[in-house]
């Protein structure tokens, strides 16, 4: 097996147990780490943020959560895709290589959005799993594209040197 293979496989499993632990947070720790993150971004960003009072700040913060919510599962299902695309190289034709890394987030994010049915305040949603499915098929995508590029530089390449 490739060095490569096992490395990516690696990162795979352990970018599945982050997902696993974000998903295993009550309701509670979930808005709290979402809602934690939109003030750090809004502090950053938000011209006067500061002179906010509290109840303007929750109303930003509450507009905002919906959004980077569904943000953060498209993002973190993209890293998911690309990973599984990169472990899954020994596949060799790219659009069975594709859909296995496709299929492979669709259905960890099945089992993920069930999982959240057993933590206290939270429930699976399929709406979720379609957008963690995206995310995952947008990583893909890219991937090939470079995958694409980077073979037509090496074709280029080797057919100089002849």
């Amino acid at each position: 097996m490739k060095k490569r293979t096992v490395i990516f496989s690696v990162l795979t499993v352990l970018w599945c147990a982050v997902i696993f632990l974000f998903s295993a947070q009550n309701a509670d720790e979930s808005t709290d780490l979402s809602d934690g993150f939109i003030y750090t971004i809004c502090d950053a960003i938000v011209p006067e943020f500061d002179d906010y009072t509290e109840a303007e700040r929750q109303q930003l913060v509450s507009d905002l959560a919906f959004g980077v919510r569904k943000t953060a599962h498209f993002t973190v299902y993209a890293v998911l895709g690309a990973l599984v695309f990169q472990a899954f190289c020994l596949i060799r034709k790219k659009p069975l290589r594709s859909v296995c890394s496709v299929g492979f987030a669709f259905l960890y994010a099945c089992s993920d959005e069930f999982h959240q049915t057993f933590v206290e305040g939270r429930s699976g949603q399929f709406t979720d799993v379609l957008i963690d499915t995206s995310g995952a098929l947008l990583a893909v995508l890219i991937s090939l594209l470079i995958l694409h590029f980077a073979e037509g530089r090496r074709k280029k390449k080797t057919e100089g040197l002849t």
